[in-house]
């Protein structure tokens, strides 16, 4: 198993979207993750983006990582998916599946990098890409950045992340 990389974690921090299907998305992004065992962990995640509509996206699910060697992790998992569209006191909510994956290195003892994706179902169905930077201040403290592609719109998140 890749020996720094932690599975019980919460990250949170502000994400933006410029020029989301005409809207300029900002908002809220928050994560968790917690290890069960080696390999098996569980994982949950909240966005909340706004400008003319409100994006609420809940995410919850289940997920293994294999180790392909000290340093880097192959990881997937299933997950109960809630998306919610707000405007003009009109709303949208849809409930789906979804299978999320990726790969993560220990580029450094202080810099991990990681490529994910996703595959979310339902009558809001979209696919996302992740390309993600987190470097440790302190040992259980990092900074992240991450360039994610939601249903192809760009957009970028910035925060920290606490491990336990």
């Amino acid at each position: 198993m890749a020996e720094s990389l932690s599975y019980s974690y919460l990250e949170g921090g502000v994400a933006l979207y410029p020029d989301f299907e005409s809207e300029d998305f900002i908002g809220l992004d928050t994560r968790g993750s917690l290890a069960l065992n080696e390999n098996v962990f569980v994982f949950g995640g909240l966005k909340y983006l706004t400008d003319d509509v409100d994006l609420t996206a809940l995410h919850v699910g289940g997920g293994y990582r294999h180790g392909l060697d000290a340093r880097t992790d192959l990881w997937g998992g299933v997950t109960l998916e809630y998306q919610e569209l707000d405007w003009n006191s009109a709303e949208v909510d849809d409930t789906g599946l979804g299978i999320r994956g990726g790969l993560r290195h220990q580029l450094t003892n202080e810099l991990e990098v990681g490529v994910g994706g996703r595959v979310i179902t339902g009558d809001l169905d979209y696919v996302g890409f992740t390309g993600t930077a987190r470097y440790a201040i302190e040992r259980d403290f990092k900074v992240f950045a991450e360039l994610d592609v939601y249903d192809g719109e760009p957009g970028i998140i910035g925060g920290v992340t606490f491990e336990f």
